[in-house]
């Protein structure tokens, strides 16, 4: 039996979102009902980890969504403010879900794959319109450690913003030197 496959793709008319579920009910009401809007009125752009079996069509089994924003300097933690414009443009990772049928794949590390595919957008996209920052926000303080083992500093304060440099990010993935 063959492997299945895996790729990313933006969002667009045609892919069946409604089997996606990670377990968040919120993460999958907000693809089924606000993602494809999102994406029209262009306020985030969402990309899709598709899965391809043979004799099957592709699912969803990960999305993420990334938006430019600005962060003010004071509010980076003063690790990352160096080189720091004080209202810089930054990229924020809106959302970032993973289907639960893919979690705990100790091999190939599907939310780390995911992130990885989060990153190397945002990277690709500062090198055509700027951006200094990426932001995230998780929504739990197990997220805030997740992220942190994968670059992003915490503001501390139980705040669960999280800050990581382009610059960090284009070095992180191997892609250019700073």
């Amino acid at each position: 039996m063959s492997k299945p496959t895996y790729r990313t793709a933006k969002l667009a008319p045609g892919f069946d979102l409604g089997a996606f579920d990670c377990g968040e009910p919120g993460y999958n009401q907000w693809l089924n009902e606000h993602a494809r809007q999102s994406v029209e009125y262009g306020s985030s752009m969402v990309y899709l980890l598709l899965e391809k079996r043979p004799g099957a069509d592709e699912r969803v089994v990960g999305y993420f969504a990334i938006c430019p924003t600005l962060v003010v300097r004071d509010d980076v933690p003063k690790p990352l403010q160096r080189k720091v414009l004080p209202n810089a443009p930054a990229w924020l990772l809106a959302k970032l879900a993973l289907d639960r049928s893919m979690r705990g794949d100790k091999v190939n590390q599907w939310g780390w794959q995911l992130l990885r595919a989060a990153l190397e957008t945002i990277v690709d996209a500062s090198a055509l319109g700027g951006g200094q920052i990426i932001v995230v926000d998780a929504d739990n303080s197990g997220l805030v450690d997740w992220y942190a083992r994968h670059g992003f500093v915490a503001t501390g304060g139980g705040n669960l913003r999280l800050y990581l440099k382009v610059a960090t990010a284009r070095k992180y993935l191997g892609s250019a030197d700073d």
